[in-house]
């Protein structure tokens, strides 16, 4: 039950065997594992505490709770169970992992580096390692090391969702918004019950609407101040301010038609969903090129600051109400 992730079911079965055999380590470990697996951390955590007052030897339910207590962001009491799990298994590449792991929550890259390292030598064709080692350097900024071992990762294992999802966050980080989707959409179909890789989708189609309204509005506010500032004919600037519309939305429409067809779909759902969100955001635009185009000449130069603030603060409100409605969907 484990396997397929029925965590409810399976920590029902095991509340019965851990009332039958109290003395079960193992059992307490699975018990752990199930409340990981459901999200109750300070439930895998008293579990896993149980297995080790009944076996201090074993480095299982110190990885167990490590986990819980990352989840919990308590990432020193994390690192130190982690720890305490390598010093009782230094063979095992688990235990290694997950030093990296927390040390990578706590932000401590030199530990998570060394340990990613140590998780390699010891098991170099595991796919779990190689994915850690690339979440490691991706922290580091390290892009071209990162997608290698994800790259690996999935040639160890094609299905590695997570390796899919890491490959995504790296297209991201080069500013390829498409790329980006085109991986967290695999991810999601390999692994449809984990939320956040959809949730990523979700922010990146969100950022890239952001971005365009926000570039979109600087520029057209530069083209409407410099007439009126240098007292110049303003006929051009006011074409070149169309001819900007087109080209963004024919860009924007450009990005759209490169993605996969659900991710379309995505991308409709997303933009028709929020319409107060998005209402707000052009009511910015409205407003910041509003205050410029209607000022008199000699003002223009003082209302510019104000207009960029209005665009700014729109763009930010607009991004977060959208991002909400995206999560509530």
């Amino acid at each position: 039950m484990l396997d397929v992730k029925r965590f409810d079911e399976a920590a029902a079965l095991l509340a019965g065997v851990v009332a039958a055999e109290p003395e079960n380590g193992r059992a307490w470990c699975l018990m752990a594992r199930a409340h990981l697996g459901a999200d109750r951390y300070h439930e895998a955590i008293e579990a896993a505490s149980r297995a080790v007052a009944l076996d201090p030897a074993d480095e299982w339910p110190h990885r167990l709770a490590s986990n819980a207590l990352v989840h919990l962001g308590n990432y020193s009491a994390a690192m130190r169970a982690a720890y305490e799990a390598c010093r009782l298994a230094p063979g095992y590449w688990q235990t290694h992992v997950c030093v990296a792991q927390s040390a990578l929550a706590a932000h401590r890259l030199d530990a998570a580096t060394d340990a990613a390292a140590r998780a390699r030598a010891l098991a170099p064709n595991e796919p779990d390692v190689q994915f850690l080692s690339g979440k490691v350097s991706l922290a580091r900024g390290e892009l071209a090391e990162a997608r290698e071992y994800q790259e690996r990762a999935l040639a160890l294992d094609p299905a590695h969702s997570g390796a899919m999802n890491e490959l995504g966050r790296i297209r991201l980080r080069r500013h390829d918004a498409a790329g980006a989707i085109r991986h967290f959409i695999s991810a999601a179909r390999a692994t449809p019950d984990e939320r956040i890789y959809s949730r990523n989708i979700d922010v990146v189609i969100l950022r890239t609407v952001s971005r365009t309204i926000y570039v979109f509005t600087l520029v057209a506010l530069i083209l409407i101040w410099i007439p009126a500032t240098l007292h110049i004919n303003s006929f051009p600037f006011v074409v070149g301010v169309g001819i900007l519309g087109a080209v963004t939305v024919a860009c924007f429409a450009w990005m759209i038609m490169r993605l996969p067809p659900e991710a379309r779909l995505m991308v409709r759902r997303t933009l028709r969903a929020p319409r107060v969100a998005g209402a707000l955001a052009v009511g910015g635009v409205v407003v910041a090129v509003g205050i410029v185009a209607l000022a008199p000449a000699a003002d223009v130069t003082g209302v510019l600051p104000v207009a960029v603030i209005v665009t700014v603060v729109a763009r930010l409100a607009a991004f977060a109400a959208l991002r909400s409605a995206a999560r509530k969907n």
